[in-house]
């Protein structure tokens, strides 16, 4: 048996190829694949697949569908796709987050007595890659390199707040080249507890500490926001004119309510200008209530979808609520699940490129919809897609939506266009 896999050192949302050959035709073979994260070693995850070698005596995993396993489709990153919790010692992925180390996979390929393993080293940043804590005008973090190519790029996050996390999709993304800054808007010290009256001119500070440092000099600035910061995004590109690139995972077409936690009672915007709420559609927690109730009842996984599509059903105030992104100067990208369950995002999405058609907007726009995607992290091979697929909370079980495989396709192909879409 020789086990040919590559590239064994990558960075963390590289594919891998896995070819296995000189084995027996018909062979039976098992390939296993096990990893924890640096930051929390107590988690440990694991994946199978038991392959049958074909008439040559080979199995090719971009070419050969598992007999059985953690998942049943081709596809060469199945078995990093299809990462299950096997054991834990009571730790969070979600906290003390680092990429400082790399992330190591071990695939232990075996047949009849035959058995190699191979250890994958995924690195979440190149080591030119620096980083840079900026706390005094602004929240933020900067990842750059001496030689990047003048490009920077704004990550905003969704609605947990955690800043820590952007730096999965950053140290990536910097490694390509671009000056990444992701920046806090709340959740954090120094700044608003909650996702409530967000003051846009926060973001000012940013814009112009970009413009001004020596690092980035940017005259374009572009923009990369999800879920929540992808409604952020594309209210910051309807009123600053300089923003040139904005794309946006999972974003929505209005301006909601305030978040306080997953729902809220305050009756206020997300987000603010010169002390006063915007425009905001009212998110109704009895929708919600009732939709999950119902799932309880049915034995089904919940999730928020219903509620923010009914919710902007019967609000008096859309058009006052609804983002001007016919008023920005940038090209927009935008990428959607069918199958989102934390909100109506794909909706929302075919708003846009309505709206964006309908004022014969001058700039590029291009909407990725994706038939099996949820609500997922936009960069692929990170966080196992279990985690979101079915989440336990109080009674019943939380859904981000879509499917192991469309979640694992629509992460990939969204996150390589993102790339393109920025370096193009």
């Amino acid at each position: 048996m020789k086990v040919q896999i590559t590239p064994r050192v990558a960075l963390v949302d590289e594919r891998i190829h896995i070819y296995v050959t000189e084995l027996p035709p018909g062979a039976k073979l098992k390939i296993t694949a096990s990893m924890h994260f640096p930051w929390a070693i107590s988690e440990k995850y694991e994946s199978f697949a038991w392959f049958t070698a074909d008439a040559n005596g080979s199995v090719d995993l971009s070419k050969h569908k598992p007999d059985a396993g953690t998942y049943d489709y081709i596809d060469s990153m199945g078995l990093i796709a299809s990462f299950q919790k096997v054991s834990s010692g009571g730790g969070n992925i979600a906290l003390d987050l680092s990429i400082d180390e790399s992330l190591f996979i071990d695939i232990v390929c075996e047949s009849g007595q035959d058995r190699e393993s191979v250890t994958l080293e995924r690195m979440f940043k190149l080591p030119e890659v620096k980083r840079l804590q900026i706390t005094d005008e602004f929240k933020g973090e900067l990842f750059y390199a001496d030689h990047s190519n003048n490009k920077t790029v704004v990550v905003l996050g969704g609605s947990d707040g955690k800043r820590s996390a952007l730096s999965l999709l950053s140290g990536p993304l910097a490694s390509r080249g671009f000056n990444v800054l992701t920046v806090g808007y709340f959740n954090e010290e120094g700044l608003p507890e909650k996702l409530e009256e967000i003051p846009l001119e926060y973001f000012e500070k940013v814009f112009s500490w970009l413009k001004k440092n020596p690092l980035t000099h940017a005259s374009e600035i572009y923009v990369h926001g999800t879920s929540k910061g992808g409604e952020l995004a594309l209210l910051l590109a309807s009123r600053y004119n300089f923003i040139s690139k904005v794309a946006v995972s999972a974003p929505h077409a209005y301006c909601f309510q305030a978040l306080d936690g997953l729902m809220s009672d305050s009756n206020v915007s997300s987000w603010s200008y010169e002390g006063k709420s915007l425009p905001f559609i009212p998110v109704d927690n009895d929708i919600f209530y009732e939709h999950q109730r119902s799932c309880l009842e049915k034995n089904t996984p919940f999730g928020f979808t219903t509620t923010y599509r009914k919710s902007v059903e019967i609000a008096k105030n859309k058009e006052d609520a609804r983002i001007k992104i016919e008023n920005a100067h940038a090209d927009l990208l935008l990428i959607a699940g069918q199958e989102d369950n934390v909100w109506n995002t794909y909706d929302a999405c075919v708003e846009v490129m309505d709206a964006l058609a309908k004022h014969n907007y001058q700039y590029d726009y291009n909407l990725l919809a994706y038939k099996d995607l949820g609500h997922t992290l936009p960069i692929p091979y990170v966080v196992p897609i279990s985690e979101t697929l079915n989440i336990k909370m109080g009674s019943g079980v939380f859904t981000c939506g879509g499917t192991l495989q469309g979640n694992s396709y629509g992460q990939a192909d969204s996150w390589q266009k993102t790339i393109a879409f920025f370096m193009n």
